[in-house]
């Protein structure tokens, strides 16, 4: 039994673990009724600008009602994507965000709204809202692909009213942390 327990041991101490794999989120059937109008306990938010802070982008979106706004660090792929959004401006190829609209579009599905739900150890959690079938199913995603793919849909962006209260700064103190940077002003 020893000899038995010794090979086992021994065979699995050069062998690691297998990667953990995390299983996808669920597509979620939503209450039509759920898809339409400012979800209780979410504010209405307006993309104003992707501000270059150093090496990164930041997303920032207003709350026009409180004057706040929620920074959104995002990558430099997303960024672009975002700015030419904002801008009307079509790249040259289909960027990652215009093949997620047009597959949505050729299946018959409409995005509908986005929203960023959350913020967990310092990671925005966002969601999208898609008809399709005569159904709505909200679908996990990054907040800067959500907010890339409501631009380019024209569709409402809405924030947690938690998440502005963690995340938020007041328009007039991100404008004087911003200005030194070189930032443009901020519509």
């Amino acid at each position: 039994m020893r000899s038995l327990a010794a090979l086992v041991l021994a065979a699995c101490a050069g062998s690691s673990p297998p990667p953990r794999v995390e299983e996808p989120k669920p597509v979620v059937v939503v209450e039509t009724s759920e898809a339409s109008g400012i979800p209780a306990g979410y504010i209405d938010a307006r993309p104003i600008e992707v501000a270059q802070l150093g090496e990164r982008g930041a997303l920032l979106l207003l709350d026009e009602t409180t004057n706040m706004i929620v920074p959104i660090f995002i990558g430099g792929t997303e960024a672009s994507s975002i700015e030419l959004r904002m801008t009307g401006e079509a790249p040259p190829r289909p960027l990652t965000h215009d093949l997620l609209d047009n597959l949505v579009k050729k299946l018959g599905g409409s995005i509908v709204k986005v929203q960023i739900d959350a913020l967990r150890d310092g990671i925005f959690i966002g969601s999208v809202f898609v008809r399709a079938s005569g159904r709505v199913f909200k679908v996990d995603a990054r907040p800067s692909d959500a907010v890339a793919l409501a631009i380019g849909n024209r569709v409402k962006i809405y924030v947690a009213k938690a998440v502005v209260a963690e995340a938020g700064i007041p328009r007039d103190e991100l404008m004087r942390q911003l200005a030194p940077s070189g930032t443009g002003p901020m519509t």
